[in-house]
C-alpha cells in the first residue's frame, strides 16, 4: 500500500484548478493589455503583457505535467 504519513493517501495536486486559473489569467491579462494599449497607457499594457506571458508559460507547464502523469 502506498500511503503517506499516518497511512493517508499521497497528496495530489489540483492541476485542473491551476489550469482554469491560468487560463482565466491569460484571457483577463490579454484583454486588459489590449484595453490599455488602445487607451495609450503603454506601461500598464507592457505589465499586463508580461502577466499574460507568464500565464502562457504556466499553461505549458501544466499541460506537460498532465501528459506526464496521464491524468486530468
Amino acid at each position: 500500500m502506498n500511503g503517506g504519513p499516518g497511512g493517508y493517501p499521497p497528496a495530489r495536486s489540483a492541476l485542473g484548478l491551476r489550469f482554469a486559473l491560468a487560463l482565466f489569467g491569460l484571457l483577463f491579462a490579454t484583454a486588459m493589455c489590449a484595453y490599455f494599449a488602445v487607451r495609450d497607457q503603454p506601461a500598464l499594457a507592457v505589465l499586463l503583457g508580461l502577466v499574460a506571458l507568464t500565464a502562457v508559460v504556466d499553461l505549458f507547464v501544466i499541460v506537460r505535467r498532465v501528459r506526464r502523469e496521464h491524468r486530468w
